[in-house]
């Protein structure tokens, strides 16, 4: 019989992260582990309190999911028996993400044929810059380096959005994505915000206004002049019509979906209504963000600087060249 484990790991971030609703230095996040004998595999839960996560619901949910797991031979009947109870997204990741990697290790495939996915090999992501005063964004440019990335996102709140965008904007050439974390409350205030904003070399606004602001983003997509696109109110949902009429893309990440397969329909189903798809991540190890990369394939963004923004990452597994993500063990 399979063993399964859960433990924590704490990294620590290069910068203290800022978003318009919280800041942090540090981040705790759980490692699943499932295998027998010395074949195993490990997948990464990277809990959210936004999306009513916490450490003690993680365990109590693999507690839960350990006492009626029983004797699981086929991903089919483990995704079967972690639906039937109630876990938190990011641990449903965890579990079905190790379960697929000890499958890898066993049958001596590739998640990428386990999957049924075509392999990516290397993607080239974003960087995100926290909330921090306006006078530090170019030093902060510079102390990192980021003109090597092909574009980066600026984290935003209802005060600093213009003056942060145009300043990053005077110091940086490439494509800017403006992440607002839900800032906004009024349609009008984002629109009047917009309007100082050239949309040049934006790639577009994620999620301006909370999730259930329904008719809030009905009233901004017939206005705005440039594209939004949804994070946190897509989670583990099915991807419909809502969506269209609200949003020009979508943020698919695999802790808020809950595992590879339903992201790979979260793409699919975007994809064939016409909705963008990014594919974004938490705060991560490498182990999370190269599982991410394993869905990469036919997606328009990535947002996955996740292992970037720690100075501890345990892996590896992960190197970044110029912007983009690869594999180490390919090189």
């Amino acid at each position: 019989m399979l063993k399964w484990s859960i433990r924590e790991i704490e990294l620590n971030l290069k910068v203290p992260w800022a978003i318009s609703r919280s800041v942090c230095d540090k981040k705790t996040n759980l490692i699943v582990k499932v295998g027998k004998d010395k074949l195993y595999g490990e997948g990464e839960v990277a809990f959210n309190a936004r999306y009513d996560e916490s450490k003690e619901e993680i365990y109590k949910g693999f507690e839960r999911f350990v006492e009626v797991c029983g004797s699981i031979d086929s991903l089919e009947n483990l995704i079967n028996v972690s639906l039937g109870i109630d876990i938190p997204a990011s641990l449903r990741f965890g579990i079905e993400s190790a379960f697929v990697h000890y499958l890898a290790v066993l049958s001596g495939k590739s998640v990428h044929q386990l999957l049924g996915v075509n392999r990516v090999n290397s993607v080239e992501t974003s960087y995100s810059i926290p909330i921090m005063e306006i006078g530090k964004i170019e030093s902060y440019l510079v102390d990192n380096d980021l003109g090597r990335f092909s574009s980066l996102k600026i984290k935003v709140d209802t005060d600093n959005c213009v003056d942060a965008v145009t300043e990053l904007r005077r110091v940086y050439e490439g494509k800017i994505r403006v992440d607002a974390n839900e800032a906004w409350k009024d349609p009008e205030l984002v629109l009047r915000a917009c309007e100082k904003i050239s949309v040049s070399n934006i790639d577009f606004l994620e999620q301006p206004m909370p999730a259930l602001a329904h008719e809030e983003y009905l009233h901004l997509k017939r206005h705005i002049k440039m594209r939004v696109f949804a994070d946190e109110s897509l989670t583990s949902q099915d991807i419909n019509d809502y969506y269209l009429e609200r949003f020009d893309g979508v943020n698919i990440k695999l802790m808020k979906a809950g595992g590879y397969m339903r992201a790979l329909q979260q793409i699919k189903r975007a994809r064939d209504i016409g909705l963008k798809t990014m594919v974004g991540c938490m705060i991560e190890t490498s182990l999370g963000i190269s599982s991410a990369i394993n869905i990469g394939f036919a997606v328009d963004y990535f947002d996955l600087d996740g292992s970037l923004l720690i100075d501890n990452d345990p892996y590896g597994y992960i190197i970044e060249e110029r912007g983009r993500l690869l594999y180490s063990h390919l090189l």
